[in-house]
Formats: structure tokens, C-alpha cells, sequence
């Protein structure tokens, strides 16, 4: 399986059994997991390598969970 994690979901039965507190990866049987606010500079770097910020306005978004989870 695939997906990004998040500890604080309010679905318990969404968040890996190896997830305390921050965010997971997930790609097919690996995963890492890392604090908050090294998991967003993750996401935003690869949006900005993507060119995801700009073609779809993440911007704004992408700042404000940047402010959420510093």
C-alpha cells in the first residue's frame, strides 16, 4: 500500500500502528516516519521541485500547514 499518515487524524483507524506523533509515507513496504514540521518541508520541496505550487496554486496552503505544524 501507499499513503501519507498523519498522527493527529481523528480516523485512529487511519493512522499505522508505528505511527506516534508526526507524519508517515508509506510506499509498498516501506515507510518513514518523521516529526511535523520536517515532513511539511518534505511535501513543500517536492511540490516546488513538481511545479505543483505554482500550476495549482498550493501556495497559500502549502504556508499555512508550513505555520501549523512549525
Amino acid at each position: 500500500m501507499s499513503g501519507i499518515y498523519i498522527s493527529s487524524d481523528d480516523d485512529l483507524d487511519n493512522i499505522p500502528e508505528y505511527l506516534d506523533d508526526g507524519i508517515a509515507f508509506e510506499f509498498m513496504e516501506s515507510h518513514v516516519s518523521l516529526p511535523f514540521h520536517e515532513a511539511v518541508e518534505c511535501i513543500m520541496e517536492w511540490c516546488q521541485t513538481q511545479k505543483l505550487t505554482e500550476n495549482l496554486h498550493l501556495e497559500a496552503t502549502l504556508k499555512a500547514l508550513q505555520e501549523k505544524y512549525k
